[in-house]
């Protein structure tokens, strides 16, 4: 019987011999290395300009080389891009779903309505008890019976029912997730649907959103336990922390790995203020028994308010009697100053800073720092204040006349009139006062 394989053989060797074939493979695979060579050389691109340009003076030549360069970096600029996406899509394919594509096409909408602010009115149904957060350049309301997000401009998104007796709201870059304060239920959305729910065996009491989408959230058992719940952006939990501690408030850095826990304690019969400061990247249990704390430390006599990161990664911490802003090693920046002598009227941290104004007398007192927790304030006003925020080394309050903006620089100040209402700081010439049925836009001179 015959061999095909030689009878394939025999046939190829016809116009050749096998060193034949072999000399044929390698010139092609020469052949290709120089057209990719010539691809991105531009000695071939320049011949090939000056070939279809009028060749008639000197200057030709430098503009043709000129030209040249160009097309070779564009050549490799979108080698680059492929080799980019091909990688991309390599590490990150359990990502790409319909549900994420859909949302990335929704999102560039909301994306146009940040960069057309137009500052318009924001109108809602009206309730008492709504609250209130600024998210992704607009906002979003959540009240016993509805749930809404708008874009900033006034462009309703997101329009839901609620079922929260007494709802609050946190947001952070990516999500914002609402939770009733006298209920075990807790929801995260983006700018137009719900992403994750969840119901609880005990009621939620705080919670704080990750830039990332990781969240921490707080419950309370009838024991009197608390525990915070700590979950990954994949919303699913990754530790759960028990304390015998009352938990006034959490802050989740997801940028540095950190969470940071308020709480109150005995102590030794006076009471204190305790700030616990975890290494979330080494909470690696799934059930939490590794649980890596980083820094505590004890206000004795203080009762907590709340904590908070600024912009510069610096921990702040508001007590009933003072202020204080640790630096990422856990030291005190500024000395303390003591207003316990008068009553706290408003108070509020964010990335942009931390401020505080206290009643004493007659007499309103003002405390504020920047974003790097550099002082900006420390004196009394005039003004009878009901809140106050920091924007870009601006301080807002808000006045029984309306909302003043002070600049610490000159101490400069602008007032504009409006009601009464909750008040949100959208940028350095932006304020929002939130009313029962309608957002205002507050627009300050530059």
């Amino acid at each position: 019987m015959k061999n095909p394989f030689e009878e394939i053989k025999k046939k190829i060797k016809i116009n050749g011999t096998d060193s034949d074939i072999n000399a044929d493979d390698s010139n092609r695979f020469i052949s290709f290395a120089k057209k990719i060579g010539n691809y991105f050389n531009t000695e071939p691109q320049r011949e090939k300009v000056l070939r279809h340009e009028d060749f008639d003076v000197a200057g030709d030549v430098y503009f043709a080389s000129v030209s040249a360069h160009y097309k070779v970096a564009q050549r490799i600029l979108v080698l680059i891009l492929v080799f980019f996406l091909l990688f991309s899509i390599v590490t990150n394919y359990k990502e790409i779903t319909f549900d994420n594509f859909y949302y990335l096409v929704k999102d560039f909408t909301s994306a146009s309505d940040a960069g057309q602010n137009s500052y318009e009115t924001l109108s809602y149904e009206s309730d008492s008890r709504q609250s209130f957060v600024l998210y992704r350049g607009g906002i979003a309301t959540v009240s016993p019976s509805k749930i809404s997000i708008f874009t900033a401009t006034g462009r309703r998104t997101l329009n839901d029912t609620s079922q929260f007796s007494s709802p609050f709201a946190v947001s952070s870059d990516k999500y914002v997730l609402f939770y009733d304060t006298v209920g075990t239920k807790f929801s995260i959305y983006n700018s137009f649907a719900r992403v994750y729910t969840e119901e609880l065996e005990n009621p939620v009491t705080a919670a704080s959103l990750g830039n990332d989408g990781s969240f921490a959230v707080v419950t309370k058992s009838a024991t009197g336990s608390w525990h915070v719940r700590l979950y990954n952006k994949s919303f699913n939990l990754k530790a759960v922390i028990p304390s015998d501690s009352y938990i006034f408030s959490i802050s989740l850095n997801s940028d540095e790995q950190k969470l940071s826990v308020l709480s109150y304690e005995r102590g030794n019969g006076t009471g204190r203020a305790v700030l616990t400061v975890y290494d979330i990247s080494k909470i690696s249990d799934e059930k939490g028994k590794i649980i890596a704390v980083e820094h505590e430390t004890c206000f004795d006599g203080e009762f907590p308010i709340q904590c908070g990161y600024i912009k510069s990664g610096n921990l702040a911490v508001i007590t009933d009697k003072s202020v204080r802003i640790f630096s990422n090693s856990y030291v005190e920046k500024n000395g303390e100053v003591d207003y316990s002598n008068g009553t706290l009227t408003g108070y509020s941290i964010s990335p942009e800073g931390v401020a505080i104004s206290t009643m004493r007398s007659a007499n309103s007192y003002l405390l504020a720092y920047d974003e790097n927790g550099n002082l900006l304030c420390d004196r009394s006003v005039s003004h009878n204040i009901s809140d106050v925020c920091v924007y870009d080394s601006k301080i807002f309050l808000h006045i029984d006349q309306g909302i003043v903006r002070i600049d610490p620089s000159g101490w400069g100040s602008q007032l504009l009139t409006c009601g009464s209402g909750k008040m949100l700081v959208y940028n350095s010439e932006t304020a929002l006062l939130c009313g029962e049925s309608k957002a205002e836009y507050l627009i300050f001179s530059k």
